[in-house]
């Protein structure tokens, strides 16, 4: 079990890092307080649970109701809930209805992330089920009262079909996920990993404008606080440049992954600074080529669909 380290980034928020496999500031956790009610958002992998249990358990006597709320079933995202809503009874889980089964049976979860993953996926930890009552459907729309503070659940596809984002109102403060970018030291790129919707992203990055809000939290990594509007538009040029870069590459015939991947590596200078971020978190591993596959296998999809 790892240390946490938890900051505080607001009135009643607080980013916590649970070092997951020792690897920080890349993955945030983040923690909302109401005057009854304690929210975790995406409270991460499996290998973290057993940190986050124990950051929770002196909080269940003091809230009314504690919620684990999931912007999207990714392992790295949601693979903890399994093993806290077993430790910690009465927390309840927010997670987009098509979502929800797979919490409740993991298998076909954890066998997709075998896939993509390999044996990152073991590392981070394989999912446990988590019962079905514990589990709160979340429609678009939806609005959990918090006591003080209410939490706008936004349904955002695109990196997944049930990604959901979260508003937290009055302060304005937009939960992402990976709905927008990766975010590693003011570097930004989209999380465009299969089964990627490039229309379906850029439209809920149009739906995440119009709530204007006054800060971004993504879960890799942190906060974003200055011009949101700024980070939401760098993040769709880049989808639009690399789209530009694959089709290129496609139009010569070229579609071998790893070979689209290295020439999309040489051309874009904040992909190549994360890419060396790979080295030295070990969670982060070949994120950067899932991203370009994935975007890769959309554009083949399109090109296949139109013939």
């Amino acid at each position: 079990m790892g240390a946490v380290r938890v900051e505080r980034v607001g009135e009643g928020l607080y980013l916590a890092d649970l070092g997951p496999l020792d690897t920080y500031g890349w993955m945030s956790a983040y923690i909302v307080i109401g005057t009854n009610t304690l929210v975790v958002v995406d409270p991460g992998p499996r290998a973290s649970a057993g940190t986050l249990a124990k950051l929770l358990e002196s909080s269940l006597s003091k809230f009314e109701k504690i919620y684990l709320a999931l912007t999207h079933i990714h392992i790295d995202h949601s693979g903890a809930v399994g093993d806290i809503v077993k430790l910690l009874p009465g927390v309840r889980v927010l997670v987009h209805p098509r979502g929800a089964k797979h919490l409740v049976d993991p298998s076909r979860l954890w066998q997709a992330s075998l896939e993509v993953l390999g044996d990152l996926a073991k590392d981070l930890g394989e999912p446990k089920p988590t019962p079905p009552e514990a589990i709160v459907p979340v429609e678009d729309g939806t609005v959990i009262d918090l006591g003080g503070l209410k939490l706008l659940a936004v349904y955002t596809p695109g990196h997944s079909p049930h990604h959901v984002s979260y508003l937290l109102e009055p302060p304005g403060v937009l939960f992402a996920g990976d709905s927008i970018a990766n975010y590693f030291n003011g570097r930004a790129y989209p999380v465009t990993v299969h089964p990627f919707s490039a229309p379906e992203y850029l439209s809920s990055l149009r739906r995440m404008i119009e709530l204007r809000p006054n800060r971004i939290a993504v879960s890799h990594y942190g906060i974003v606080a200055d011009a949101p509007e700024v980070f939401v538009q760098r993040a769709k040029d880049k989808l639009h440049a690399w789209i530009y870069l694959i089709e290129k590459l496609l139009s010569r015939g070229v579609q071998d992954p790893e070979t689209v991947y290295l020439e999309v590596l040489k051309e874009d200078l904040e992909l190549a600074y994360a890419k060396n971020l790979e080295d030295s978190m070990p969670t982060f591993r070949g994120s950067t080529y899932r991203a370009i596959k994935g975007l890769l296998n959309y554009l083949l999809s399109k090109e296949s669909s139109s013939r």
